[in-house]
């Protein structure tokens, strides 16, 4: 392949990721009308919806699955792990829709990056790592941004008093600690599995947590015929082809760009909410977000890792943004074997044309 070619060809790499970016934002805003219910419509408990997201998400990689080799075989600590992943999932997800019930969809996508941040400190605190001087400023934008700056102007709002509206800002940053648990027990499991097998079982380890607690609670599982588009809508694209288009702009373009392109989903949240909820975008969402996203850029390297470790080092699970894969890990930890990310993407969509 030229230069000329290789170009070319990555140019698709950044459509790839910031198409990901804007389906994977989707999430925000269409869950948040079925979890409040009004309109005529039936308010779905967040416990059944992460019910449907979850078990639709492990039918939709069941035919993919079905095509990949086996890596490796589950071993009893495997299977430990993929538990915990699964409880973490779970937690995550459930604690994110009752958050987002009573908080705006504009914050919830300003929050959406926190994952990111929880992750770099849990890691920090394991291996005993400390951020340098140059780091500590852009560190402190994506704190201010992502957290002061929004639950301030809620508290402000509602005259300093802790009221709904806070409570799940809370419950959304507190969601993104979860999927920070999440994505370090993931490292754990390393390059054994598939990526598309390790989805699937995972979905189904979490629809069948989230059916038990239906069960053991006996919630009922209202959802109403013309409320299943949306949770298809949030399962297949803003999931599964979320994940799909990340995976082939992650080959193209490296895991820096890919970190930097795919946090752009607060962005698109942001405007979806004001779009399709109409939800009103102060100047304080807008400087939120971009003091986040120019934290992140600060921090890139701190974040991914130098492009040639962050190639080799990444490692792909479940969550989504919110479900579903989680996109967004700190590479320059990582201390399983590795394989160079091309080897891996090909193996996991073998025929996806690229490369």
């Amino acid at each position: 392949m030229s230069a000329l070619d290789f170009v070319r060809k990555s140019h698709y790499g950044y459509y790839f990721i910031i198409l990901a970016a804007a389906l994977a934002a989707l999430i925000h805003v269409i869950c948040k009308p079925m979890l409040e219910g009004g309109n005529n419509q039936v308010e779905i408990n967040p416990i059944v919806l992460a019910f449907l997201i979850y078990f639709i998400c492990g039918i939709f990689f069941t035919p993919l699955a079905r095509k990949t080799h086996v890596i490796s075989k589950f071993g009893r600590r495997d299977v430990m792990f993929i538990t915990l992943i699964g409880i973490a999932e779970v937690s995550g997800l459930i604690t994110y829709f009752y958050g987002i019930s009573t908080a705006t969809a504009v914050n919830a996508s300003i929050f959406s990056n926190s994952e990111i941040i929880f992750t770099l400190v849990i890691a920090m605190l394991i291996f005993k790592e400390r951020l340098q001087i140059k780091e500590c400023i852009p560190f402190s934008m994506i704190i201010i941004g992502m957290m002061i700056i929004p639950i301030g102007n809620d508290l402000y709002q509602n005259n300093f008093v802790l009221g709904s509206l806070v409570t799940g800002d809370l419950l959304i940053i507190f969601s993104g600690l979860l999927y920070a648990i999440d994505i370090t027990l993931c490292k754990y499991l390393g390059d054994k599995f598939d990526v598309k097998k390790t989805v699937q079982i995972l979905s189904f380890i979490c629809a069948a947590f989230t059916i038990s607690i239906i069960a053991l609670f006996q919630i009922p599982m209202d959802v109403e015929l013309a409320q299943l588009p949306n949770i298809l809508i949030m399962s297949i694209i803003g999931t599964g082809m979320s994940t799909l288009f990340f995976l082939m702009g992650l080959k193209l373009i490296g895991a820096v760009r890919t970190v930097l392109l795919y946090s752009t989903t607060s962005v698109f949240g942001i405007l979806f909410s004001g779009l399709i909820l109409s939800e009103v975008i102060t100047s304080a969402d807008i400087f939120s977000a971009m003091l986040v996203i120019a934290g992140i850029f600060l921090l890139r390297n701190k974040l991914a890792g130098t492009e040639k470790v962050g190639e080799t080092d990444i490692i792909n699970k479940t969550n989504a943004g919110h479900v579903v894969l989680s996109k967004k890990t700190i590479t320059r930890f990582n201390k399983v074997n590795t394989i160079s990310i091309k080897e891996k993407i090909n193996s996991i969509f073998p025929n996806c044309g690229i490369g």
